[in-house]
């Protein structure tokens, strides 16, 4: 399934395994770009770069029936420019329901943001869930990032825990944030 915004400037896809190398690369690209500068010790995101994008990694992630992956793709030239995932069934202990789905990633490559590109790819995500037995959706967000904790705000969800993640020897802290669906 692909869509194509009203100014038909993107085009979204979901992803497959063939796939798994722009994900890869595109996954290294944006974290380094959202977060690299929160790292103190550059070994610390090197490795986690490393391991969380790797193609095994990124590729027995795709096979998994309960991930969603799509890629987001400049319609001028068709290169890709971001993407998204989101697992099914991940229950939160900050959300009392079993029907919860996780937003994984969403990340565009910058110069990309503040064009309406992630609201239009958020909103795309959520009518793709809303049809799935999911009630709620959930993320984690970390707390530093308030822009984009206010585009999630600004997108009607609420903040319902914190909790930590370690990176090598780097400990980040992060708000869980969640919104009903149904």
């Amino acid at each position: 399934m692909s869509i194509q915004k009203n100014d038909n400037t993107i085009v979204i896809h979901k992803a497959s395994i063939d796939d798994q190398k722009i994900i890869a690369d595109l996954g290294k690209k944006t974290f380094d770009q959202s977060y690299g500068t929160f790292f103190k010790n550059k070994k610390n995101l090197s490795e986690y770069l490393e391991s969380s994008f790797s193609l095994d990694k990124i590729a027995n992630s795709l096979e998994k029936s309960d991930n969603l992956y799509w890629l987001v793709r400049d319609k001028q030239d068709d290169a890709p420019i971001g993407y998204a995932k989101v697992k099914l069934n991940s229950p939160s202990e900050f959300i009392d329901s079993n029907h919860v789905s996780k937003l994984q990633r969403i990340y565009l490559l910058k110069g990309y943001e503040g064009k309406g590109i992630g609201s239009e790819l958020h909103h795309f995500i959520l009518e793709e869930v809303t049809k799935t037995d999911s009630t709620h959706i959930w993320l984690s967000n970390l707390k530093i990032k308030s822009q984009a904790v206010a585009f999630y705000k600004g997108k009607s969800y609420q903040i319902a825990g914190e909790h930590r993640f370690t990176i090598g020897d780097e400990t980040f802290d992060f708000w869980a944030m969640y919104k009903c669906l149904k």
